[in-house]
């Protein structure tokens, strides 16, 4: 049984600091993933084939907050 995703993002998208993160986040969703809601289990860098993989677990967490 699969736990969570496995995706790979290429260094060469990652190596600019000001669009990482727009780049992260579309790669998530592509997914059906939310970088602010799933967790990272692991993120490894594969330098054989220029690739940064990430583990993600598919588990949401909600907050449903306190009654009034």
């Amino acid at each position: 049984m699969k736990m969570g995703k496995e995706f790979r993002i290429p260094f060469d998208k990652l190596g600019n600091s000001q669009t990482i993160t727009d780049i992260q986040e579309k790669a998530f969703k592509e997914h059906d993933l939310d970088m602010h809601k799933n967790e990272v289990d692991e993120l490894i860098d594969d330098h054989s084939k220029k690739e940064r993989v990430y583990k993600v677990r598919n588990r949401k967490y909600f907050d449903m907050g306190k009654g009034k």
